[in-house]
């Protein structure tokens, strides 16, 4: 008899929608492809975030300004003595809009997490 959750890769489950989207931020931090990410609502407010947290602080606080306006954008974001390569893309859920970061390692991989992590946000608020 199969699993209820077999082929399914989430190792952690909730149905907090807050936990649950740090859950999966974590997960692509864990792959180890971004050094951290982070997630606003449409205003810029800091939905969760995971890996390096002094990544995340850097980047929140400009994400804030940005949210409303960008729809997607690769910069470099000036921190505390750091600089990150960060990539931002706008997701629609059913919520609303939702605004994804990916910081560190390379494009491609920042592009990866990006997709997943919105894929699995439209599934995470689709539930609420």
């Amino acid at each position: 008899m199969p699993l209820p959750h077999a082929g399914n890769r989430r190792r952690r489950r909730t149905i907090e929608p807050t936990l649950a989207l740090h859950y999966q931020l974590t997960a692509c931090c864990d792959a180890g492809d971004v050094v951290a990410m982070a997630m606003a609502d449409d205003d810029g407010v800091p939905l969760a975030m995971a890996g390096e947290l002094g990544a995340c602080r850097d980047v929140a606080g400009k994400m804030i300004a940005v949210a409303p306006r960008i729809r997607e954008v690769e910069c470099t974001v000036l921190g505390a003595g750091a600089s990150w390569d960060v990539s931002m893309r706008k997701v629609a859920t059913p919520s609303g809009d939702v605004v994804v970061c990916a910081i560190g390692g390379s494009s491609e991989a920042r592009h990866r997490s990006i997709q997943r992590t919105g894929a699995s946000a439209q599934r995470i608020f689709a539930a609420r």
